[in-house]
């Protein structure tokens, strides 16, 4: 079997929108950025839409004043990160963007335009009112994006010390949860490569429907022959399987071993050619009580 690739980002972009999550996901970026030796781009974008009613010199003169404020917002855009980051930021070869765009298009541009193969963002609680902005933002993010897309929140398990991002990863244990598909192949890679990096454990997890729960040992053999077929990296994998409701059963095993990451994939669509959140990923996105990593195929 052909040894498969590893998922090494040479450039990190994290997008940040001052909120305390952003801070946080900032803090997950610079040290990322660190570990693996990439470039980090601290984006932030906010769109403002010019009044249809003014006249050409009052357009003048405001967008005079949007070019003053857009140099000062990358000032304070640097001070935040720096605060964000402490000491850290010194190391980090680090380019800073203001855009006045839309902050879904801009990131997806910016990546692209940036060559960043990882995203970094923060994203608000997990449902109601306050999903709404962030939580849409980095949805929508995670849903389009051709390279892999890591969430975080407030309130829940980190596997960095927040209060210094220099100190070493506590990542032990990752969850990957698996269909057999193209998409979960994928995502199972990256988790592997991940865990070979830092010496973690992958718990590759399949669910089977409570109204086939007959078909658990075949889904057992199965798993167990498709992991032969798809993971050759040197670290410890445990498969599990489970029988309920696939995000419930996934969420569950989050908290019954106390995992640092969660690794899911995101579904191709062949009528678009646009990676698509499956009903299961969506639902991990809004409630896993970690970090979470959308991997696009072909990762």
């Amino acid at each position: 079997m052909a040894e498969e690739k590893s998922y090494n980002p040479s450039t990190v972009l994290c997008a940040v929108d001052f909120s305390a999550e952003s801070r946080l996901a900032l803090k997950y970026a610079g040290l990322g950025a660190k570990l693996y030796g990439a470039r980090l781009i601290v984006l932030h974008a906010q769109r403002f839409e010019l009044p249809a009613y003014f006249t050409p010199d009052q357009i003048e003169t405001l967008t005079k004043q949007l070019d003053s404020a857009r140099a000062g917002a990358e000032d304070l855009l640097r001070q935040y990160s720096r605060s964000a980051l402490g000491p850290l930021a010194d190391s980090l070869p680090t380019t800073y963007k203001v855009v006045d765009q839309h902050p879904v298009d801009a990131i997806l541009e910016t990546t692209g335009g940036e060559g960043a193969n990882l995203v970094v963002l923060g994203t608000h609680g997990r449902g109601g009112a306050k999903r709404l902005w962030l939580g849409s933002v980095a949805e929508n993010v995670a849903t389009h994006s051709e390279v892999p897309v890591f969430v975080v929140r407030q309130k829940e398990h980190d596997f960095i010390d927040i209060a210094n991002p220099e100190s070493p990863l506590r990542l032990r244990t990752i969850i990957a949860p698996v269909d057999f598909s193209e998409t979960s192949r994928a995502a199972l890679r990256v988790s592997a490569s991940i865990a070979e990096r830092f010496e973690a454990k992958v718990l590759p997890v399949c669910v089977v429907r409570q109204d086939a729960a007959s078909d658990l040992r075949r889904s057992e053999a199965m798993l167990k022959e498709w992991l032969g077929q798809v993971h050759a990296a040197r670290c410890i994998v445990e498969p599990v399987t489970r029988v309920g409701h696939a995000a419930e059963q996934i969420i569950s095993l989050i908290n019954e071993t106390n995992a640092d990451l969660a690794v899911v994939g995101a579904e191709n669509s062949r009528s678009s050619g646009h990676p698509l959140l499956g009903r299961t990923t969506k639902l991990v996105l809004r409630q896993a009580p970690v970090p979470v990593l959308v991997v696009p195929p072909g990762t």
